[in-house]
């Protein structure tokens, strides 16, 4: 099996990505299955040189070491790793979607949407609104058609669970009007490419699960194994993030923090530890798995 990390270049790895390491690598070990690590980068406007820098010296540091992908020691110029450096991949998988007539252009604006709010589940829901309006794909936004049935999967911690995905969010954009790719089109085709068949990441991600499912399946593909973990939360009760400006593990390790110590902290926060302790990286790995 293969699972991945993945974080994105939009700020500094945090406590809740160290929680998440520890559950990647734990399943991973528990299970035989290979680690790879891509970056998440197709957010141009957010993404910064210096946080990949940062995030793999980090991972190096904590000693979570992929089995293929992107490392601290990884030779400069394009990856196949690297989201950015990838646009022929998804070019390629927008074409067949374009030949099956599952894609159109739209050009609504988040405040046209927000207007015609179709309901949903505590996110924006698209109405469809120029799915049949025949735009062309360049020059706007790309939405992907949603079939309107429910989508079940069994999750190895959560069980059986069902989504219709037309009801949480409607036809979702592939790439918007500046030519970005979505991270809802760019991971699952990376994915796919990755050869990943195990997903292990924080439930925050669950409601994507049910779309990145039909999106599989239209490209023909089978769906990988899921495991969503809880996630820590901050003193608000709402989950650590780099927008929250949430302690970042390179502070940490420039204010003397140990590896060991972050460990534990990550593992007692999101609940695999009783009480506090440091942890060496195999004690920590095996609570986690």
């Amino acid at each position: 099996m293969i699972t991945r990390f993945a974080p994105s270049l939009t700020g500094y790895l945090h406590l809740g990505h160290a929680l998440h390491m520890l559950q990647v690598w734990g399943i991973a070990r528990a299970r035989g299955a290979r680690v790879l690590c891509r970056i998440e980068d197709h957010d141009l406007a957010r993404r910064r040189p210096v946080y990949e820098t940062a995030i793999l010296s980090t991972m190096e540091w904590l000693g979570f070491v992929p089995d293929e992908g992107m490392t601290a020691s990884s030779p400069d110029g394009a990856s196949d790793y690297r989201q950015s450096d990838c646009g022929q991949h998804y070019a390629s998988a927008l074409r067949l979607l374009e030949e099956k007539g599952l894609v159109y252009g739209c050009a609504c604006s988040r405040r046209q949407i927000l207007d015609e709010q179709a309901g949903g589940e505590g996110e924006l829901c698209y109405a469809g609104t120029c799915s049949r309006k025949g735009l062309p794909l360049q020059g706007h936004a790309v939405r992907f058609r949603l079939p309107g049935r429910e989508v079940a999967f069994s999750d190895l911690r959560l069980g059986e669970c069902r989504q219709v995905p037309r009801l949480q969010c409607g036809d979702f954009p592939l790439r918007d009007r500046h030519g970005q790719w979505t991270y809802q089109f760019a991971c699952v085709c990376d994915d796919i490419r990755h050869g990943v068949d195990l997903v292990v990441r924080g439930e925050d991600i669950l409601p994507s699960t049910g779309r990145q499912i039909l999106l599989l399946e239209a490209l023909g593909y089978p769906p990988p194994a899921y495991f969503h973990h809880p996630l820590i939360l901050g003193a608000n009760g709402e989950k650590l993030s780099k927008r929250q400006r949430s302690e970042s593990l390179s502070s940490l390790r420039e204010k003397g923090v140990s590896a060991a110590e972050v460990l534990g902290r990550a593992a007692h926060a999101g609940g695999l530890l009783d009480a506090y302790r440091p942890l060496a990286l195999e004690d920590a790995l095996a609570l986690a798995g």
